[in-house]
């Protein structure tokens, strides 16, 4: 890898998270859930699992039901082939990966979009297991003791344990806050401002593809956690999620 001149992501992010980018707006609805599941599925289950994940289109008629046939799929594949990972690794990564089949079975039977989260966080927790060798143990949902919801506190948990699964690894310096230390959206978005900035030391002068692409979805996750800690409302928490999956996809 090569270096080019001096970076100027976080700088964008800041300006993007004052401003009315990024376009188009986000959303937060039972579609967006679903295809949140289908992006991050294509991060490792192929690789790891060898399951072809299928195109957006197959989600359009009945998310919540196509989510929860897809994950059965899965979790099917897994009791016929196995899946191989280290120690702890690999209970607590079949642990989640079932409870992510459970928790799309309850949003296909009605039971609300915050089992969609619950699935999707469950599959950030699988995918540190079963790929990454993760050992150490990861809640099995985002919701605390409070009754499962779609909301603020669900989708900042969500996205501190995302950065849990990847960054220290990745980065080595970054000291993440734990669950209590972070109580609304702009915690959130400081919290993203200390990632971006160890992330620009080691990749913000890379010219190559998986530099620039990782180092664009995490300005975009600063920029939607900007939006949200100015008040912008919680689609905009549920996009710097996907962007730091997508940018978990191209650093780690």
């Amino acid at each position: 890898m090569t270096q080019t001149t001096t970076s100027t992501f976080t700088a964008d992010a800041k300006a993007a998270g004052l401003s009315t980018y990024p376009h188009p707006k986000p959303v937060l609805h039972t579609g967006a859930l679903a295809e949140a599941i289908r992006v991050q599925l294509r991060t490792w289950v192929t690789a790891e699992l060898g399951f072809t994940v299928p195109a957006p289109k197959t989600l359009t008629d009945n998310p919540a039901a196509s989510i929860a046939r897809l994950l059965g799929e899965i979790t099917e594949q897994v009791h016929h082939f196995g899946v191989q990972a280290r120690g702890d690794a690999e209970p607590w990564g079949l642990t989640h990966l079932f409870h992510a089949h459970a928790d799309g079975l309850y949003a296909a039977h009605g039971r609300g979009d915050a089992y969609l989260l619950g699935a999707l966080y469950s599959l950030i927790a699988a995918r540190a297991h079963l790929r990454d060798g993760h050992q150490e143990r990861i809640e099995l949902t985002p919701f605390g003791g409070h009754r499962p919801a779609v909301d603020e506190s669900a989708l900042i948990e969500t996205a501190r344990v995302q950065l849990t699964t990847w960054v220290p690894d990745t980065f080595g310096t970054v000291q993440l806050p734990e669950r209590w230390e972070l109580h609304d959206a702009a915690d959130l978005s400081d919290a993203l401002a200390d990632v971006i900035g160890d992330a620009e030391a080691k990749y913000g002068d890379m010219d190559d593809d998986n530099s620039i692409r990782g180092m664009a979805h995490l300005a975009n996750a600063r920029a939607h956690g900007l939006k949200a800690g100015h008040g912008h409302g919680d689609a905009h928490l549920f996009a710097t999620l996907n962007s730091l999956v997508l940018a978990a996809a191209s650093l780690a």
